[in-house]
């Protein structure tokens, strides 16, 4: 049984590639909704929960591409590109990823002094003195003066996070 809020999609492994400190793999679904889905797989630091989900997800795309793991994945943090390489020996596996829907919200924020893109926000609050955001993942809120502020848009983008993945049935 799925959790809730879990979709099932069927999915081909299309692609690898390192972004900064991060192994971006790049899946293909069957039914070409979506067109495409990216999962960002970090290998440190070590202990981190989303660390050791993200090694396990790499693990279940070799295993499913039938790639041999190295003895220790976690040390792939010191080299991404074979991690990359490895990744991208899946190529053409089929794989049943577990996505679950997230929203991130955002604020572009018009100053006197331009334009400002502000990402990950949680909430926001307009004050008479001024504009309050507070950011996911931050503890002290942004303050922006009401008297250098010219006018704000919040907005959000729904998007599917890859939470699971396993071999897809032959």
């Amino acid at each position: 049984m799925a959790a809730a809020g879990l979709r099932k999609i069927l999915s081909v492994v299309s692609g690898a590639h390192i972004e900064g400190r991060e192994l971006i793999v790049e899946y293909s679904p069957v039914s070409g909704r979506p067109p495409q889905l990216l999962d960002s797989i970090v290998f440190a630091p070590e202990g981190e929960l989303h660390v050791v989900d993200g090694v396990g997800r790499f693990l279940r795309l070799l295993r499913a591409g039938r790639v041999v793991a190295p003895p220790d994945p976690y040390r792939l943090a010191r080299n991404l590109a074979l991690a990359g390489r490895l990744a991208a020996r899946c190529r053409g596996a089929r794989v049943v990823l577990d996505a679950r829907s997230r929203y991130q919200r955002a604020l572009s924020v018009w100053t006197e002094s331009g334009l400002d893109e502000i990402e990950d926000v949680m909430d926001f609050s307009d004050e008479p003195e001024e504009l309050v955001v507070r950011k996911r993942g931050v503890h002290t809120p942004i303050r922006i003066p009401r008297s250098s502020l010219v006018r704000f848009e919040p907005s959000s983008r729904e998007y599917l996070e890859i939470v699971g993945l396993s071999t897809a049935p032959r």
